[in-house]
């Protein structure tokens, strides 16, 4: 049987096919201080603000460089003060293709993932998708240093 092209897995599969179970989320009145040592402890680039399970927002390493280094900042003001406000959000069922499109378009490395309800349920990360894709493509991912031999198809690799 010949293995379809990846163009039409990423259509097809689904984001709650690759997700990891594991994510952090937080109410909107946790304080930077305690919200930056949750990212910390857990070992992660984002948290999902969440109230009664609504996603009200994302609250990510770019939040902490853009709005609050170098900046006189209150540690105990809540992180809804600084936190990115109503995120994009996605739900499991949808395809990894969308998911893959939306953040390329704005640059996202996080999306929450909600259900019917719009209940937070999941988070995906860019690191699954890089994940994710690098299983099409294990030699060209895992052949470190570069083949010197390899020649690439078009130009940059792409």
């Amino acid at each position: 049987m010949a293995e379809k092209p990846v163009e039409v897995v990423l259509k097809e599969k689904k984001i709650y096919q690759i997700t990891n179970p594991r994510f952090v989320q937080a109410p909107p009145d946790i304080s930077i201080k305690q919200a930056i040592d949750l990212m910390q402890g857990n070992r992660s680039g984002y948290i999902i603000i969440a109230k009664d399970k609504k996603v009200v927002g994302i609250f990510t390493e770019t939040d902490v460089v853009r709005k609050i280094l170098d900046h006189d900042v209150d540690w105990s003001s809540p992180v809804s003060m600084f936190m990115t406000k109503d995120p994009a959000v996605l739900t499991p069922n949808d395809s990894v293709g969308k998911a893959i499109s939306l953040m390329g378009k704005h640059r996202f490395y996080h999306i929450p993932l909600v259900d019917e309800k719009n209940e937070l349920t999941n988070v995906l990360s860019v690191r699954t998708l890089i994940r994710f894709l690098a299983e099409f493509y294990p030699t060209e991912v895992y052949n470190l240093p570069p083949n010197p031999a390899q020649v690439m198809e078009t130009p940059e690799g792409g």
